[in-house]
């Protein structure tokens, strides 16, 4: 216990067999609420911060009594009060964001921006802590460690109003400190209250929130202009002057999570996922499990559809199955996206109207604000929007229509010189999957630049048009061989085959292709950067030792984040985009044409289990530490597997329309009346989709309870204030 006290907090000095007086004194619950010194010893520094009057005198009061708590505090004179913060006084702890500057960055631009960074918030900084990464023989760029204190997270959390989970103990009496509602487990100590993505997207935050004062209209020693209010970080990375900003992955938390992740006898434990890589790749893996489970209905029943023969009186009873599920599925996931939100404490977030960092145009005064800001006219991007992309878009289509028609001709053409039932004949299906896979990479960049072009203002919007341009694309390339083959060539048997040719081969090369990739150049990337790449190390030393001059110090040679930047920092960066892209692909196969091929579910299924391993293994050891992004649900792909289920309804009552099974059961027709019943149908299901989307409510009642709750609280609290 007494190396304890000098080892972790040299400044505090406890006398003996008094911990459990000096918490009464201070206010705190009795033990087992406070389970170590560490954690007594963290809040008695943070109550030293603090400006609440009663916490600073009981505070007075323990500084005060001989023999049991002695805090030493450094003078501070005024000229030390003038000065940046010096970060040499704290010990410099883990890396939580690293910043890179290219080899070209001027010296001049590279301190004003880390005089900011390390600067005062009282002038415009964000009082982070700075060390400069050791060069090398092969340094190509000048790269910045930054840190901060737990107490520097907690002060630029509450500025952002971070929402975290709080002991509904606290809310009942006013004597609670108000840090101690934060502490819902007994074993919590203070750094337990910030998971590593809260400090990750919270160091994020404090960068992009250092903005250009009014006197401040460029970079030093750059042509890079700025605005008042502009981000200074975005704006340097909009001008390429900073070149990377990435975080490195906490190895000892890491290994934990992927040993618990990637066995497959385990439950995925999607809420350590959320903590270590934020709510955004939590919310995919929570929706690839329940859409999985979700998946072993369709399974079942279609094995029974397939016993039972696919020509029977029983195929309309599974197509109105197919739409019952489906409408089910994704409106039970609206609930249990709104559960984890609300547990996330995002439930209430709303999308500030930012500019995104890729934003740009002529500065203007806002309308609404007076502030100079950038300003693109709309009509611009209508013009791009439909000018440009929409022809682009429709080429795409043209192609991927003449590449369809090609393959029947080629199968045509094979059939005539083989016979119908030559094994060749799966070529051309084969071939054309193989085309799907990779026009896939295509379109995801093409979809990249088109919306980059469109300069759409905020990043919700550039997401959303993001994504409706993959989802467009990625339709016509792989369900528009299906539409000819079920509408023109009315072919349900080759519909069948091609489908569970393209299902089975796409998901095998898509598999190979995103684990493979990543795995290959994690092993020779370095070995390639130090090939083709040439150092400019006398250069970067130059402007290294003017560094010191400012006094920012560096890692010890030895330090292992030097070793664990130089393997990490040319992985690939990851993303959810490609895998909810994957997700949405098979849903299609699985719900478009379910009345024709039963058994898609059961090889989505099989797909999905080796997926959600084979994902978390390439996440957890082949990319880069993604950005924790904050999300309540995922977004506007909610939307995009709705459109498809619509779709599926129209499709599997077109298929059954033109089947001769159907036609024969209403042969006592005519055409009209065989038509119209089928509309009926088709509006009757519809009609279906909508009474489940009023049935069930997005929300579950206890998280509405607990919402409401949470505002009475509140309210009860701001009374008790006044």
């Amino acid at each position: 216990m007494d190396d304890l006290k000098e080892n972790l907090i040299p400044n505090l000095h406890f006398a003996e067999n008094d911990e459990e007086e000096l918490a009464e004194e201070i206010g705190l619950p009795a033990r087992p609420t406070i389970p170590s010194l560490l954690q007594r010893n963290s809040q008695i520094n943070l109550l030293e911060k603090m400006d609440h009057s009663g916490e600073q005198n009981k505070l007075n009061e323990l500084r005060n009594r001989k023999g049991t708590v002695r805090i030493n505090q450094p003078k501070v004179t005024r000229q030390d009060k003038a000065r940046p913060p010096d970060d040499e006084q704290e010990p410099f702890g883990e890396s939580l964001m690293l910043l890179e500057f290219g080899e070209n960055a001027p010296v001049e631009a590279i301190q004003w921006i880390m005089d900011k960074i390390r600067g005062r918030r009282v002038d415009g900084g964000m009082e982070l802590m700075v060390r400069k990464e050791p060069l090398s023989k092969d340094s190509k760029t000048i790269i910045f460690h930054l840190s901060a204190t737990h107490m520097k997270l907690l002060e630029i959390a509450d500025d952002m109003g971070f929402m975290k989970r709080t002991n509904p103990a606290s809310y009942a009496t006013s004597t609670w400190p108000v840090w101690m509602r934060f502490f819902y487990d007994e074993s919590m100590a203070l750094e337990d209250i910030l998971t590593p993505a809260d400090r990750q997207i919270i160091v994020k935050h404090a960068l992009e929130t250092i903005k250009a004062a009014d006197d401040e209209h460029r970079i030093p020693g750059t042509k890079i202009i700025l605005y008042h209010g502009q981000s200074i970080i975005q704006a340097a990375q909009s001008a390429e002057l900073i070149t990377n900003l990435y975080s490195l992955h906490d190895k000892r938390t890491l290994k934990e999570l992927r040993h618990r992740w990637i066995k497959p006898t385990r439950v995925q434990p999607i809420d350590e996922i959320r903590d270590y890589f934020g709510e955004s790749v939590g919310m995919y893996f929570s929706f690839l499990g329940f859409y999985t489970y979700a998946l072993v209905v369709p399974t079942v029943f279609g094995f029974l559809q397939l016993g039972l023969s696919e020509e029977t009186e029983t195929v309309p009873f599974f197509c109105v199955f197919y739409v019952v599920w489906m409408k089910v599925f994704l409106e039970l996931w609206k609930r249990k996206s709104s559960s984890h939100a609300y547990r996330w404490g995002t439930i209430t977030m709303t999308n500030l109207d930012e500019p995104r960092p890729g934003y740009y145009g002529k500065l203007a005064r806002d309308p609404i604000t007076g502030k100079w800001t950038p300003q693109y006219p709309k009509w611009k991007t209508y013009v791009q929007m439909y000018c440009v992309t929409a022809p682009i878009i429709m080429l795409c289509m043209g192609i991927a229509a003449f590449v369809t028609i090609f393959q029947f001709y080629v199968e045509a053409y094979l059939a005539e010189l083989f016979g119908p039932d030559a094994y060749i004949l799966y070529l051309p299906s084969v071939v054309n999957a193989i085309y799907i896979a990779v026009s896939t990479l295509a379109y995801d960049r093409l979809a990249t630049y088109l919306t980059d072009k469109e300069n759409h203002r905020t990043q919700s919007q550039y997401e959303r048009h993001r994504v409706n341009k993959l989802i467009v694309l990625e339709f016509v390339n792989n369900f528009l061989c299906l539409f000819y083959i079920a509408f023109i060539l009315q072919d349900m048997k080759m519909l069948k085959t091609q489908l569970m040719m393209q299902l089975i081969v796409l998901q095998f090369l898509q598999n190979v292709f995103e684990n493979l990739y990543p795995y290959l150049k994690k092993k020779v990337g370095l070995k390639i950067v130090r090939l083709f790449v040439k150092s400019n190390y006398e250069k970067l030393k130059l402007a290294h030792e003017s560094y010191d001059e400012m006094g920012l110090r560096s890692l010890d040679e030895d330090d292992p984040r030097v070793v664990q930047n130089r393997k990490e920092a040319i992985l690939e960066e990851y993303n959810t985009y490609d895998d909810y892209l994957e997700l949405y692909i098979q849903f299609g196969y699985v719900v478009l044409f379910s009345s024709v091929a039963p058994l898609t579910a059961f090889w989505a299924i099989l797909n999905n289990v080796i997926e959600i391993r084979l994902d978390a293994y390439k996440l957890c050891s082949f990319f880069k530490r993604p950005f924790a992004r904050r999300t309540k649900n995922i977004g506007a792909w909610q939307l995009a597997f709705e459109t498809l289920a619509v779709i599926s309804i129209l499709t599997n009552c077109g298929i059954l329309y033109l089947s001769p099974h159907m036609r024969e059961l209403g042969a006592g027709l005519t055409r009209e009346a065989y038509t119209l019943t089928f509309l009926i149908i088709e509006h009757v299901l519809l009609g279906l989709t909508w009474f489940i989307y009023k049935a069930i409510p997005d929300t579950p009642h206890w998280v509405r309870v607990a919402l409401a709750k949470a505002e009475h609280e509140s309210r009860q609290a701001l009374k008790r204030e006044f």
